[in-house]
């Protein structure tokens, strides 16, 4: 009775082979591993049309478990940055003044560019927002000590109706507080950090856009007192 269960089942098995069915298709009707149906399975041949249609289902079951795959990785993305969300709170005054810090730092001031006063350069809303944020709050800064300069490509000068109309939207100022404006021409030259600005005016939608301060070369020399401080402490 066993042997004859056995055979029952090998039969099926060979017969939906035969039928151009995989592996993992037959399984669901015959209950054996793998390596068994393998044995089976020596001496059949499949026809060129049998052997196309399986190396389709084995293209749509790997693209299938592709898509899976990409959906629980985004759904674990996503699940990540909802619970990072909550980490962060309200920002102390304390907390947006070490930010502030910390955006002018990475301007990499020198001695030499503190006559120059407080400057701010970005091409990201978020970071233009945040340094006009610390400038306010925790400057104490009016809307008339700051002014902004707009680097775009020469070539494309004619976006710069749509440059001042997105960055008087992200700063929250009016449109014509943005009269300064540069349109820089590329040039093949050595790698310096003026050619990498360049590159990266080149590369912003809406350009760069430049936080000046008015009369704070005093300021400046605060900010840098303050990054001295810090690089002290690591």
């Amino acid at each position: 009775m066993v042997q004859s269960g056995i055979n029952q089942r090998k039969n099926l098995a060979m017969s939906l082979r035969r039928g151009g069915y995989s592996y993992s298709e037959i399984q669901k009707f015959v209950s054996v591993p793998k390596a068994t149906l393998s044995y089976w399975f020596r001496d059949i041949k499949l026809s060129e049309a049998q052997t196309k249609r399986l190396e389709e289902k084995q293209f749509e079951a790997i693209k299938n478990g592709g898509a899976t795959r990409s959906k629980k990785v985004a759904e674990e993305i996503e699940k990540i940055e909802q619970s990072s969300i909550k980490d962060i709170q309200e920002i102390t005054k304390r907390e947006l003044w070490l930010m502030g810090i910390m955006l002018y730092w990475r301007e990499r001031v020198s001695d030499r560019d503190l006559k120059h006063g407080v400057k701010f350069t970005s091409s990201d809303p978020y970071l233009i927002k945040l340094f006009i944020k610390w400038l306010k709050e925790v400057g104490q800064l009016e809307d008339s000590e700051i002014t902004f300069d707009i680097f775009m490509p020469l070539n494309r000068r004619k976006d710069l109706t749509r440059a001042v109309e997105y960055w008087a939207g992200i700063s929250g100022y009016s449109q014509k507080v943005f009269q300064h404006a540069y349109f820089q021409k590329e040039k093949p030259t050595k790698k310096t950090k003026k050619k990498v600005e360049k590159r990266k005016v080149s590369r912003a939608e809406f350009g760069l856009l430049r936080i000046r301060v008015k009369a704070s070369s005093m300021l400046a020399r605060q900010m840098v007192g303050w990054i001295k401080a810090i690089q002290s402490k690591i």
